[in-house]
């Protein structure tokens, strides 16, 4: 039995040393494009593509400047500052929305919240690429391509999720003195 596990153990190093250099590999295969971008991205437009593979020179360096002809070309501040705006209000307004709609859900038993409940549960299911293109035709048409308009889509979309995990939560799957229970242990172990 011990001849048998000093075996294994020996036929696994082996079996592990060659996976760890064929992962290497992988990974350094998949990095190097990403690495070759990141090296142009520090030359001047002439010398990308006459030398692409070879690190910057003196003569070939351009510093900082592409980036930041990148940012002025591109409006970077704004997009991420209206990135920023979309992003928070969007999920503010989905979970202060879903979780009283979760509360109604949960607390009033009624045939209509059953099947409001289920609608919710099923718009989980419809995958994005079947009500891609029909959404944005619709969304096109009612003028909703704006920063207003994008946190009401994105409402539409978190909802489901959003009022599942709420109505789980409600309904006493995780009570709020539970969630004060866990806080506090590993607060404390922490501490």
């Amino acid at each position: 039995m011990l001849a048998s596990l000093r075996v294994l153990r020996e036929v696994s190093t082996g079996t592990e040393k060659i996976m760890i250099l064929v992962l290497t590999i992988l990974a350094l295969i998949f990095i190097m494009p990403i690495a070759v971008v990141v090296m142009n991205s520090f030359k001047g437009k002439l010398y990308i593509s006459s030398a692409p593979f070879e690190l910057p020179t003196a003569e070939t360096f351009a510093g900082l400047e592409n980036y930041m002809n990148g940012i002025a070309k591109t409006g970077l501040p704004s997009a991420f500052g209206y990135s920023v705006f979309i992003t928070v209000c969007s999920v503010l307004v989905i979970v202060i929305f879903t979780s009283m709609t979760a509360w109604y859900i949960t607390r009033v038993k009624t045939w209509w919240t059953k099947m409001l409940y289920f609608m919710f549960a099923f718009a989980m299911i419809v995958p994005f690429q079947m009500v891609m293109f029909p959404m944005s035709k619709i969304v096109n048409m009612l003028g909703l391509d704006n920063p207003i308009g994008i946190i009401i889509v994105y409402l539409g979309f978190g909802a489901g999720l959003s009022v599942f995990m709420f109505c789980g939560f409600v309904s006493g799957g995780i009570s709020a003195a539970r969630c004060r229970f866990v806080w506090r242990h590993w607060l404390e172990r922490l501490a």
